[in-house]
């Protein structure tokens, strides 16, 4: 077996004791947030009169087989037709999606086709720009971003009006992200029981402390001034990551709505999510990296503690996905030399405290979430026995669903660099099961 000069042998120490720092660090953070969620959501507006006028753009690529379903969840808002209009992006389309929108003959349902040419980069956040570039959007107060296999609860626009007049500060509100698909695959009810997690553990939690919310793709709103003014410009797969930073550098507030609900449709195949998942944290790893220098800096032009916590905040999500980078580093470094496999749990001696924490992770907070966010699908389950089976089923899940995607994550860390506009189409057709 091979082992480490002395010298070499002592800075591999030192590296990987760094590298456990990083490990635990990241994990009471985000241990220590989700527990400002466990108090149950409550609404801290009052929901008031239509107002603000709103334009749902749902970018579409060959979404034939779901499309209807999202634009009539759109039609049937709770909210005055005139307050409000839907664009649909017809994206590089050789399917019936174009045909479909253009059978909605509502005046506020409008198609807009995006034909790319050969050289073009593709893929959502680029069929977002085309429609950014023309003048549609800016007789609204604020854009309302949807994907294509979403349904939508009824009061969205309401209750997204209500809280933005409530709180003129934000930018941006990032909606509750349920699940249109949660029992036709594991793989699906992971990404469930992570969502029911996530909704909680980290977005209302942020909410409650002040801090930004993330942005999660779709479900969420924009100021049109705030995007008349810094404009679209995406250079990763994850523009809507791309937006959370770019927000909280430039000191603007994104806040949390729990009770704006979109209904997500997600993976059943384990090739297509780690497809996803590769892809989201590409772009993750690429705004990280190419941004952490500023998001320092800008730090320092904070007006007040609260901004300043936020963007801490913002910093510490964007390495996120460093744990299990740091565990492939640490083990690599005891592959070269044996005795650091010896001095890493003599030294530190934090297994039992590492398992606690991740007991508190996985089994303590989940069943919290679970047992609250998933009422709904719990309810119709017959029987202790079914209720039983389906805990079951979102808890190890959720572990499979964790494991899993570590793995994408070190590809996308080790791939980052690569050009981001060969955007692999996830297959949308699923119905809504609730």
């Amino acid at each position: 077996m091979f082992t480490l000069p002395p010298t070499l042998f002592i800075v591999s120490k030192w590296i990987c004791f760094v590298l456990v720092v990083i490990v635990f660090a990241n994990l009471l953070y985000f241990t220590c947030l989700s527990l400002f969620g466990l108090i149950k959501p409550k609404r801290e507006y009052k929901l008031v009169a239509d107002k603000k006028k709103f334009v749902f753009v749902v970018p579409a690529h060959n979404e034939e087989e779901v499309i209807e379903a999202t634009i009539e969840s759109l039609l049937n808002q709770n909210y005055r037709k005139d307050l409000y209009d839907i664009v649909v992006i017809a994206d590089n389309c050789t399917d019936n999606t174009l045909d479909i929108i253009q059978s909605f003959t509502q005046e506020n349902v409008v198609a807009f086709e995006n034909t790319s040419l050969p050289d073009e980069p593709r893929g959502k956040p680029h069929a977002i720009a085309k429609y950014i570039a023309t003048d549609h959007w800016k007789s609204y107060d604020y854009v309302a971003f949807i994907d294509a296999d979403n349904i939508v609860e009824s009061n969205y626009l309401r209750e997204m009006n209500a809280q933005l007049i409530a709180h003129p500060e934000f930018t941006a509100v990032q909606g509750y992200l349920g699940m249109k698909n949660v029992s036709t695959s594991i793989t699906a009810t992971g990404y469930a029981a992570v969502y029911f997690i996530t909704n909680r553990a980290v977005q209302y939690a942020n909410y409650r402390l002040g801090w930004n919310a993330a942005i999660g793709g779709t479900g969420f709103v924009l100021d049109t001034m705030y995007l008349a003014e810094r404009g679209w410009n995406p250079r990763s797969y994850t523009e809507d990551f791309e937006l959370q930073v770019e927000l909280s550098m430039a000191g603007k507030k994104s806040g949390w709505n729990h009770f704006a609900v979109v209904h997500d449709e997600k993976p059943n195949s384990f090739i297509a999510s780690h497809n996803q998942r590769t892809r989201w944290a590409q772009g993750h790893w690429f705004v990280a990296i190419t941004t952490t220098l500023k998001q320092i800096t800008t730090l320092f032009k904070s007006k007040s503690l609260q901004e300043f916590l936020s963007k801490v905040e913002t910093l510490f999500y964007s390495y996120s996905m460093v744990r299990p980078i740091a565990y492939l580093c640490i083990l690599l470094f005891m592959l070269i030399d044996h005795r650091l496999a010896n001095y890493l749990p003599h030294t530190f001696s934090l297994l039992i405290f590492w398992l606690s924490i991740e007991c508190l992770n996985f089994l303590i907070i989940p069943m919290v979430y679970f047992l609250q966010e998933a009422a709904p699908y719990f309810d119709k389950k017959e029987g202790f026995i079914a209720k039983s089976l389906f805990y079951l089923r979102l808890t190890i899940s959720f572990a499979w669903n964790s494991f899993t995607y570590m793995i994408a994550q070190v590809i996308g860390f080790f791939t980052w660099f690569k050009p981001q506009n060969n955007w692999k189409k996830t297959v949308h057709n699923a119905t809504f099961d609730r």
